[in-house]
């Protein structure tokens, strides 16, 4: 690489100069996992109403964080969770920088078939507060604005059918968006207590 082409723009060369912005940056991260921390309490609690397979319902809250998701950081909270190659049980909140907090669940193999059943029958919940499907097998896909999700409330009945019958992973997912901070525990709650209604007979 030719080391004089290696030049900083104007807006490049304000931001390296000012420390200040990273420090708020990491301010904001560590608020959203003490947000996430709480929200994992409240959601032991809504955990009891449902009658989960005990590997399931044994499992602790898990934050993790990182800082390169499609090239910006990222908080995660998964709870319940059980991920192995062939069987997955989630249920996982996001925060992506820029964009929006999500919070998703994420069936696959076993557990997509013991719970398609009730998910079928309250499918009309979950459209009705803007849930999101996946279209493809791309499990780690989380961005909604891609192909591999369609709005549940705009999406065929037998195209739906279709993707239960071929595909070995089912994800329902929607968002909050983060010019609703203030509000987003009891949004982020809401959609988890919807998922969980959704589960049930």
């Amino acid at each position: 690489m030719n080391d004089a082409k290696i030049q900083f723009s104007e807006e490049e060369l304000l931001l390296a100069k000012n420390g200040e912005w990273i420090l708020t940056k990491n301010k904001i991260i560590a608020k959203i996992s003490d947000l996430f921390s709480i929200i994992a309490n409240e959601m032991k609690k809504d955990l009891s109403a449902i009658s989960l397979p005990q590997e399931i319902a044994q499992t602790t809250p898990k934050i993790s964080k990182g800082e390169n998701y499609k090239g910006l950081p990222y908080v995660v909270l998964d709870y319940p969770r059980l991920f192995t190659k062939e069987n997955v049980f989630a249920i996982r909140v996001l925060f992506w920088w820029g964009n929006y907090f999500s919070v998703t669940l994420h069936l696959k193999g076993n557990y997509k078939e013991i719970f398609l059943v009730n998910i079928k029958k309250n499918l009309p919940l979950f459209s009705k507060n803007d849930f999101y499907i996946n279209t493809t097998a791309n499990e780690w896909q989380h961005t909604l604005h891609e192909n591999d999700y369609a709005l549940l409330k705009e999406t065929d009945i037998l195209q739906l059918e279709k993707n239960f019958k071929e595909n070995n992973l089912l994800k329902l997912t929607a968002k909050v968006e983060l010019k609703q901070w203030n509000h987003s525990r009891e949004l982020i709650m809401k959609l988890f207590k919807i998922i969980i209604e959704g589960l049930k007979n």
